[in-house]
């Protein structure tokens, strides 16, 4: 008879219960292989079941790639103890090696969102045999926050248990204030950022201002220059010939250096002409 076939055969026998048992476990675990099969175990103990049923419930709750890894046994299985047979083997598969559950005690352990207490008992059973309790304090209260390793340095009791309470209670304590001062940090940041913006803006319109101011002195001081080049040109020539401050083109041109002199120009040799005068 095949294993599906075998299968069939004890969930028929067990009926609606069998059923409702194998629903009461969930799927292989293969993280923790030891740890399935102690809840399993406390599911099916009461039960009185045969080693044949265990093994059949066992062989339900695999995946396709953990029964690859147990193909042998699920083909020839052993004429007694399929169950526990079965049960070495995946646990030998899939559970850490002491050195690697080590490594991962030292090194790669970490609070997050869990509670200290939560992290602890992870820590302790990573630990087991391993290392002392004494040891373990100090590795887990590496991982917490420095305001709960103050708290729990002046505490009285040194059982970890004790301390994993305290822990809990000191890290539900600071979340809010820590979610506050999360709050107010950004509240000061963006007061910085607007308080900034207006300082810019001030600069921005001084320096426009300054600019305006700059073009219209330098237009003022253009149009005063262009206004006295031109009074002192057309001084003199603007006038009629019968203007007693008249002068020729020739005087009013080269001064005293001109060589010509058309009548009736008001020219006065070595002396300052009136018409400049005016």
């Amino acid at each position: 008879m095949s294993t599906g076939e075998e299968k069939a055969v004890v969930l028929e026998g067990q009926g609606i219960s069998a059923v409702s048992l194998t629903a009461r476990i969930p799927e292989f675990w293969k993280t923790s292989p030891k740890l399935w099969f102690i809840q399993a175990e406390a599911v099916l103990s009461p039960q009185k079941m045969s080693d044949e049923s265990k093994y059949q419930v066992v062989i339900t709750k695999l995946s396709k790639d953990v029964i690859e890894q147990v193909t042998e046994i699920l083909i020839n299985p052993p004429e007694k103890q399929k169950f526990e047979t079965l049960k070495q083997r995946l646990i030998s598969i899939y559970q850490e090696s002491e050195d690697r559950q080590l490594k991962k005690l030292i090194g790669e352990m970490e609070l997050g969102e869990q509670k200290p207490s939560q992290l602890l008992r992870k820590m302790q059973d990573l630990a087991r045999g391993k290392v002392s309790n004494e040891t373990l304090a100090v590795l887990w209260q590496n991982h917490l926050p420095s305001a709960v390793r103050g708290v729990l340095a002046v505490a009285d009791s040194k059982e970890l248990d004790t301390l994993a309470s305290i822990a809990d209670k000191v890290a539900e304590t600071l979340t809010p204030v820590q979610g506050i001062a999360s709050i107010q940090n950004k509240t000061e940041t963006s007061n910085c950022e607007d308080r900034m913006i207006a300082e810019i803006q001030k600069l921005s319109d001084k320096l426009n201002e300054m600019n305006t101011r700059t073009r219209g002195s330098w237009r003022r001081g253009n149009y005063k220059r262009f206004r006295s080049r031109s009074n002192s040109r057309n001084r003199g020539r603007g006038r009629t010939p019968d203007h007693p401050n008249w002068l020729c083109h020739y005087h009013f041109r080269y001064r005293q250096r001109a060589s010509k002199c058309i009548p009736p120009c008001n020219w006065k040799e070595g002396g300052t002409k009136k018409a400049e005068e005016n």
